[in-house]
């Protein structure tokens, strides 16, 4: 039976395994000199039934009878021939790399109770096969370190041989070999193009002309969600979920304290082209900070910063493969020596991150049933990453209003908050790369109950068109805002005297004049500003103001400790009267004595 590896390692005379100085350690004082072994002393620390599996694995054939030394040897120059380490570098599945890979950015070594983060994607009994599986192919060994832990004083190891490290580093720094072509004709080509950004906005229009009210729990009312989902490219709950979710990270709508959704910065986040908007809400998905354990949707976060690195240096029209998108991101995760963030990332993660790149239209998805097989990088993508501006020409349709009431919009050639206030005064009917929208006196009515004016909406239609509004509709609109009458209430105070003489004299004063907003009768005003200032500067001119709630000061009763007396006190007169005892009688004291109510008793 082999013996445990020693802390100490012993230096090869072989001139091709020359020892290598890695590290310098503290113990008791002492500086000692630690030095990589040779690869046949590593091979030492292995049983010889893991020595006569890793032979079979790596093509030796082992049918005479071989000492353990001689196989040591023939798996030594077997394991240093790269055609053979390539093919067996090739065998390693998912987790025997994810092992290794968080083994050699941990300084190639790595106990059991260290290793949770493998453990929490696979299992304990998963990392304990694994390791079983890379020790009888020769490229780990496990040895008994001297250690307190929580376990106790000696903890086993996971160590991947020294002569391993620098090739499984290269192997994991390697980017991936690139497929740029085309995927197959079986695949399903889908691009966004704006359509998220056309259903955000319809949302948020929505909440501006409705009033919404979250559930106790914070979701939306079952009934809005239906009416919004009407009016959505794809009439789901999962599209709508997709849509709320994103508005909300772009600060497009907000909730008040009282649990009502109310557009918020709905300027400032789509005022401007598809490229600009698409930006904005591009930044939003990337998160503020570099921490990837921040929150739960760090990671993706994390991710989608790489792919957009990655977009970046390839070529416009290339397709990129998701695995080789993983693999890429995984590359550059192992050369900035980040384990946790590198065993977090897979292709599910990669898919996830780039749901909202491909939502915006940034990347147009190859889809093999429904998941993401690749991506190729549009053309409005191309100017979002690179910050390009596209091209407008002079006299580019925008929208224009046709005599049927009709309003047909060019959505990707439109600024987006002219798109977000086109949709406050009409109703959608179509949405595409042509959307069109019904201008009624149902939703004219409604842009007034938000406060438009018909001014604003037919300046607005008039100074944004690409074409002439058509006068019927400027008539209609005309017609429908001149039924409605605008009114506003507002509480007031108001100060008023007992005659016109007495405010003709306050009026005077430039004490009350500066408080008065107008006089409204001969003896009232509509006052404003400090109330309390205005009764001490006017008590010096012997006016005295009282509110009008406010009992005057001979009327306030106060409280008294005893019952009070009764409405006729006269000595002949008593309340319930027929009801006392003979004796009392006539007594001013009948309401407050005990007597009365033992003579009742007694009777």
């Amino acid at each position: 039976m082999m013996r445990p590896s020693q802390s100490t390692t012993r230096i090869s005379d072989r001139k091709q395994d020359k020892p290598i100085v890695v590290s310098l350690l503290v113990s008791r004082g002492l500086n000692i000199a630690m030095t990589k072994e040779s690869l046949e002393s590593e091979l030492e620390h292995m049983f010889r039934d893991d020595l006569i599996v890793a032979c079979q694995y790596w093509g030796i054939d082992i049918s005479g009878s071989s000492s353990t030394h001689e196989l040591k040897d023939l798996l030594a120059e077997k394991m240093r021939d790269p055609e053979s380490r390539k093919r067996v570098f090739n065998t390693f599945t998912k987790k025997e790399l994810d092992l290794l890979g968080i083994l050699s950015l941990s300084g190639g070594a790595m106990s059991n109770d260290r290793l949770k983060p493998f453990r929490r994607i696979y299992s304990y009994g998963q990392l304990n096969q694994t390791e079983r599986d890379l020790r009888k192919k020769g490229i780990i060994i496990r040895r008994i370190m001297s250690r307190l832990t929580e376990y106790g004083r000696e903890v086993a190891e996971f160590k991947i041989m020294d002569f391993f490290i620098p090739h499984l580093r290269a192997l994991f720094s390697k980017k991936p070999e690139e497929n740029l072509d085309r995927p197959e004709n079986n695949f399903k080509f889908v691009n966004q193009r704006d359509t998220l950004l056309i259903d955000i906005l319809q949302t948020v229009s929505y909440f501006a002309k409705n009033e919404v009210k979250l559930t106790s729990s914070w979701e939306f009312p079952k009934r809005e969600m239906e009416k919004i989902i009407e009016r959505l490219s794809e009439s789901t709950e999962e599209r709508f979920e997709i849509v709320q979710k994103v508005g909300k990270k772009a600060t497009a709508y907000t909730m008040t304290e009282d649990d009502y959704v109310l557009p918020a910065n709905v300027k400032r986040v789509f005022n401007g082209n598809q490229e600009r908007v698409s930006r904005r809400i591009l930044l939003s998905a990337l998160g503020r900070t570099r921490a990837i354990w921040a929150s739960s949707d760090q990671p993706t976060e994390y991710s989608l910063n790489l792919i957009i690195c990655r977009l970046r240096e390839a070529d416009e029209g290339d397709w990129i493969r998701v695995d080789d998108l993983r693999e890429w991101i995984r590359s550059e995760l192992y050369l900035e020596n980040q384990p946790l963030k590198w065993l977090k990332v897979d292709e599910e993660r990669v898919r996830l991150a780039l749901e909202t790149p491909i939502l915006l239209g940034i990347v147009e998805a190859a889809y093999q049933g429904d998941t993401v097989h690749a991506i190729k990088l549009t053309d409005m993508g191309a100017n979002v990453i690179y910050g390009r501006e596209k091209e407008y020409h002079e006299g580019q349709d925008t929208f224009f209003v046709v005599p049927n009431f009709e309003i047909t919009a060019f959505t990707t050639e439109m600024n987006y908050y002219n798109l977000y206030r086109l949709m406050l005064i009409s109703e959608p009917v179509k949405t595409d790369v042509v959307s069109t929208f019904q201008i009624t006196e149902e939703s004219i009515f409604r842009a007034v109950e938000m406060g438009l004016r018909e001014t604003q909406i037919l300046e607005f239609l008039q100074e944004e068109s690409s074409k002439p509004v058509p006068d019927n509709v400027v008539r209609s609109i005309e017609d429908w805002t001149s039924q409605t009458t605008f009114a506003m209430v507002s509480e007031v105070t108001i100060f008023e005297t007992d005659t016109e003489k007495e405010l003709d004299h306050l009026m005077l004063l430039e004490e009350f004049t500066k408080h008065v907003e107008r006089r409204i009768g001969p003896k009232a005003a509509i006052i404003h500003g400090d109330i309390e200032s205005l009764t001490e500067d006017l008590e010096e001119h012997k006016c005295h103001i009282r509110k009008a709630d406010e009992e005057p000061r001979e009327n306030k009763k106060g409280h008294t400790l005893s019952m009070p007396f009764p409405e006729d006190a006269s000595g002949g007169s008593n309340e319930g009267a027929e009801d006392l005892p003979e004796e009392c009688k006539g007594c001013p004291a009948v309401h407050s004595c005990n007597r009365v109510v033992r003579r009742r008793s007694e009777e």
